[in-house]
């Protein structure tokens, strides 16, 4: 699943990222451009979530996209609303094969997905995608399957549930 948005977003580390020197310091870039993409730490992705709009383009965005997910996969990232708006741009500006390969990625991630459901855009292609029989299936059957910590698929899955019966 992850080698997948790897794989499909696949682009060459930047060698240099644009940056607002007023409000973020060269070191806190520097990683961006001397670490190996599957080596960023959640504390150096962090840096951009903190100093959003003062680092990179959305060039940048579509190269630090995969690690972003790997690490909201891994639960050392939040799957808060700005990464998932981030996603949500990168999706809505993507050709078949990205779209696929991110849908994909929240079907695999159960708990990603319940994020995308809580506090995810509520317009666009993701979004409308979405709305569909099987995330509410993949969230229903990880809430009875497996741990669910502090009730956020079952909430996930009455909140699609809702939507989906609302049409």
């Amino acid at each position: 699943m992850i080698e997948r948005v790897y794989e499909v977003f696949a682009t060459p580390r930047p060698r240099v990222v644009d940056f607002c020197d007023h409000c973020v310091d060269a070191a806190s870039v520097a990683p961006f451009t001397t670490v190996p993409l599957r080596e960023l730490t959640s504390g150096q992705v962090e840096k951009f979530w903190l100093k959003s709009g003062t680092i990179g383009d959305e060039t940048f965005v579509r190269y630090l996209l995969p690690r972003v997910l790997e690490l909201i996969a891994l639960g050392e990232l939040e799957a808060d609303f700005f990464w998932l708006r981030l996603v949500a741009e990168t999706h809505a500006k993507g050709d078949p094969r990205e779209r696929s390969a991110v849908q994909d990625y929240f079907l695999a991630t159960p708990i990603a997905l319940a994020g995308l459901v809580r506090e995810g855009p509520d317009v666009g292609p993701l979004t409308t995608w979405l709305r569909r029989t099987e995330t509410l299936a993949v969230l229903e059957e990880s809430a009875l399957a497996g741990p669910d910590p502090d009730g956020v698929l079952s909430e996930a899955h009455l909140k699609l549930e809702a939507q989906l019966c609302s049409k």
